[in-house]
């Protein structure tokens, strides 16, 4: 009989991030742990608060039944010898599945085959197992260690509850046993008895525990609305904290909050920052744009406690603001200038020197960037100032108090001394985009500013040996490439990668960094490392692998270019086009890749007609194809190129006897493989 069966773990409040690894998680963990036990469920659905880890499987049987199966192992004469006695193979295979080699089979392909009787396994003889997987295999961001058992989770297990529709069944996390008794709201009700895995829903939505994330999302965002509009505003989540908060209640109610008239005059980026990066606030924006003194914030707390909840809301922020206010009025008193005059005693990196190394690093980039943009001399002085001054604020005291706003107090230091708006603007824009698909600079000054940036970042870091490995990210160079591409992708500006790398390392060499990786080194590193992001959109977009490493094989220059070359392969997958100048290149390669060719083309050796009609082909073609501003240009001319390819080979032997002409043709098979690289690495396609 099939019910529902329910696993809740209930502990200590979990952190967002790790209630985030569950709800990706712990459903699919659960359904390969019953399918893999034949009690594959009909549908599994993750329930995530900060206080419990719940899976409700429906349909799982009660047993997984009785079955024979037929397994099929090595070939026979992979089993015998000659002598026909077993061998280890044979002896191996039937031990693995409780036989003797005598008792095995052999199916019509001449495999060995063993007979294997599956007992019926009730679900509570292996409920434990699907436990300790599900606890397992959550790959938490960090775990701990509590008690004196060897397990590791994100944080104490408290209380168990395994239940089969009505049934308990027996199961145990570390002394911690199963039983009906799980926890509610911490306030509202602390705990109750379930009767029915199928009742758990609706029994923990009367304990005041929503425990569906989109059910508490919906929520909140809907009192938030009702509050907002009593204040005549609407609400706003630029930091996203919402995201976070969804799993910090589990019976969401809004309060709002006063923020004191005197604040106001804070710049607005200084006041949403205060409430939104440790209080996790909601600021409002009233009818007329600006923001109103008031604020929202999500809470779980018991209503007889929310005007002491209030009160101490206000408090904390009025301390952060009084905070802001200080800073800010001294940090204006000081001007940005002298703070930039201190950044030579502000260490950037041990190994890479202080902040007015990386800042004289900047600024040459931005100028190398902004003279191959082909920027005007206004938007170039603009970048090179605003790299001049782009660290200056992080020796205030306003990032002291609040990291999180550098370069936004930068750009409203830059304005207080009278510096171009445009200056001012690229101070702040240098450190977008800050995330995936969050916003790129507006202005071109900016965007100069942020891919010297990240340049910068790139190379210096890989150049003391701190490359990114597996999920290790410590410098967050994903997201900087990311970046690299993102801006380029707006902006559409020229970058030669393997240019910009040295030059990048260049000026560490020149600055004297205490490096591990020569320049080439690096370059091994940074350009696929870029290329990389560019390929994980592209294959977003559906342009599969083969593709975008065809792609690559047209040389690794420019993020743009071969975003652009691997669409235009795509499109053209199908065409004939395509299929002629893939067949092309790979007559070319299997014979060019083998042979020693001469070492430069002998037209007087070459005399055949085919010979010299490919010569006189490539002469003309071959510029073309390097210099087409469009891909597709580029493949329709390459493709042009398969007829007098196919004529040669029709026409004479490239593996001549006489070893001058072979070695001619086979330069000559080259030179014309040569031709098809500027669309890419044809013979990667698999077609």
């Amino acid at each position: 009989m099939s019910e529902t069966l329910l696993i809740e773990l209930g502990c200590e409040e979990l952190p967002a991030n790790a209630c985030r690894v569950a709800e990706r998680e712990a459903a699919p963990a659960v359904e390969r742990l019953l399918a893999e036990r034949r009690l594959a469920p009909a549908s599994v659905e993750a329930l995530i608060t900060p206080r419990r880890i719940a899976v409700l499987a429906e349909g799982v049987p009660a047993e997984a039944p009785a079955e024979t199966i037929t397994v099929t192992g090595p070939p026979e004469r992979a089993g015998k010898d000659d002598q026909g006695a077993w061998t280890k193979a044979a002896e191996g295979f039937a031990r693995k599945h409780g036989l003797t080699p005598d008792q095995l089979g052999l199916d019509a392909e001449g495999l060995l085959t063993a007979t294997v009787e599956r007992p019926a396994v009730p679900l509570a003889a292996c409920v434990q197992e699907v436990v300790d997987g599900l606890i397992e295999g959550l790959q938490m961001p960090k775990n701990m260690r509590w008690g004196t058992g060897a397990l590791r989770f994100s944080r104490p297990i408290r209380t168990l509850c395994v239940l089969h529709g009505e049934r308990l069944l027996d199961a145990d996390v570390q002394g911690v046993r199963s039983g009906r008794t799980v926890r509610g709201h911490r306030v509202l009700r602390p705990e109750l008895e379930l009767a029915s895995a199928d009742d758990y829903v609706t029994d923990l939505g009367g304990a005041g525990v929503a425990v569906r994330t989109a059910d508490r999302r919906e929520v909140i965002e809907a009192l938030l609305a009702s509050s907002a509009k009593a204040h005549d505003a609407s609400w706003e989540d630029p930091g996203r904290v919402l995201d976070e908060v969804v799993y910090l209640v589990e019976w969401p109610r809004v309060l709002d909050g006063q923020i004191e008239e005197r604040f106001l005059d804070l710049p607005e980026r200084v006041l949403v920052s205060a409430m939104q990066s440790h209080q996790r606030y909601l600021p409002l924006r009233g009818q007329t744009g600006t923001i109103r003194p008031a604020f929202l914030t999500v809470v779980n707390s018991h209503p007889d406690a929310d005007e002491a909840v209030r009160a101490g809301n206000e408090r904390v922020l009025a301390g952060r603001l009084d905070d802001a206010a200080f800073s800010l009025d001294k940090d204006r008193q000081r001007g940005i200038e002298a703070m930039a005059a201190e950044l030579d005693r502000i260490t950037y990196h041990q190994r890479l020197g202080t902040l007015a190394d990386r800042t004289a690093r900047l600024v040459e980039l931005a100028g190398a960037l902004a003279d191959a943009a082909g920027a005007s001399a206004d938007d170039r002085a603009h970048a090179l100032e605003a790299a001049r001054l782009a660290k200056a604020d992080l020796a205030s005291t306003m990032v002291g108090e609040f990291a999180e706003l550098q370069g936004e107090t930068g750009m409203e230091y830059a304005r207080a001394a009278g510096l171009p708006e445009a200056v001012a603007l690229a101070i702040a824009e240098q450190y977008r985009p800050d995330g995936a698909g969050r916003p790129v600079p507006d202005t071109l000054p900016g965007a100069l500013l942020a891919l010297a940036e990240r340049f910068d970042q790139l190379v210096s870091v890989i150049a003391i040996g701190e490359r990114p490995t597996g999920s290790r990210d410590p410098y967050a160079l994903r997201r900087a490439a990311a970046g690299i591409v993102e801006i380029q992708a707006r902006w559409g500006m020229p970058l030669d990668l393997p240019a910009l790398v040295a030059h990048a390392h260049g000026l560490l060499v020149g600055q004297a960094a205490d490096l591990e990786l020569d320049a080439d080194a690096v370059h091994e590193v940074v350009v696929p490392f870029v290329l990389d992001r560019v390929d994980q959109a592209l294959g977003e977009e559906g342009v599969p692998v083969d593709v975008q490493r065809a792609a690559r094989g047209a040389g690794p220059v420019d993020p743009a270019r071969h975003a652009a070359l691997a669409r235009a392969l795509h499109a053209a997958r199908d065409t004939d086009e395509l299929a002629r100048a893939h067949a092309a290149a790979v007559r070319c390669s299997r014979i060019g890749d083998k042979e020693v060719p001469a070492d430069a083309l002998d037209p007087a050796l070459l005399a055949d007609p085919a010979e010299r009609a490919l010569i006189d082909r490539l002469a003309e073609l071959g510029p073309r194809i390097a210099q087409a501003d469009e891909p597709a240009e580029a493949l329709r001319l390459a493709a042009e190129l398969a007829a007098p390819i196919d004529g040669l080979f029709d026409a004479v032997m490239v593996i001549a006897d006489d070893p001058a002409l072979r070695a001619g043709r086979v330069r000559l098979v080259r030179d014309a493989a040569a031709a098809f690289l500027p669309v890419g690495d044809l013979t990667q396609l698999q077609r």
